[in-house]
């Protein structure tokens, strides 16, 4: 049976429908603001959840070794703005993390871009979950049988607010912090 809840987003409310259960954090644009990436652990510290994703502009080597301290599995969809591939797939994989330019996790797939045609592939896909970056603005709506996500920017740099997400039984939550 499914049960309808409401999201608060700045009131502006969306209405997802509460399927499968896991609860998950969502991030996206760290940009190398480490004092955002430090708040966003201290934050996430006394949160329950099972893995992290992140829709891009990681930026630096630095920046994802930061995250290691939240002790979870991430997945890492790779942004426009991140050039040491290289190191960031070698940080991920030492720490069995998952990075690609598109990454499947559980239910969902993640993407930091915008193309429509892309986009409108990964809508088609069976995955509950469709994860995006790029834009740095929050914003949750569901799409026929899926949720599109876009956490907004942990590194607050462009909208002046630093935000995430937490996903629980089908129920999103954008977080300001």
């Amino acid at each position: 049976m499914l049960k309808s809840s409401y999201i608060n987003l700045k009131k502006r409310y969306y209405q997802t429908s509460k399927l499968y259960g896991m609860r998950f954090v969502v991030i996206s644009d760290t940009h190398d603001n480490m004092q955002a990436i430090r708040d966003l652990i201290d934050t996430l510290k006394s949160e329950r959840f099972e893995f992290v994703v992140h829709a891009g502009d990681i930026i630096a080597p630095f920046a994802m070794k930061a995250l290691k301290d939240l002790g979870k599995r991430i997945y890492f969809a790779f942004g426009n703005n991140d050039g040491e591939k290289r190191l960031l797939t070698k940080i991920a994989e030492d720490n069995g993390w998952i990075i690609g330019e598109i990454v499947e996790f559980p239910n969902g797939v993640v993407y930091h871009g915008t193309d429509a045609r892309i986009v409108e592939i990964l809508k088609k896909t069976d995955h509950m979950y469709l994860v995006l970056g790029h834009t740095h603005e929050a914003k949750v709506e569901k799409d026929e049988n899926k949720i599109i996500i876009n956490p907004g920017e942990v590194c607050g740099y462009l909208t002046g607010k630093r935000t995430f997400a937490i996903v629980e039984d089908g129920d999103v939550s954008i977080i300001e912090f």
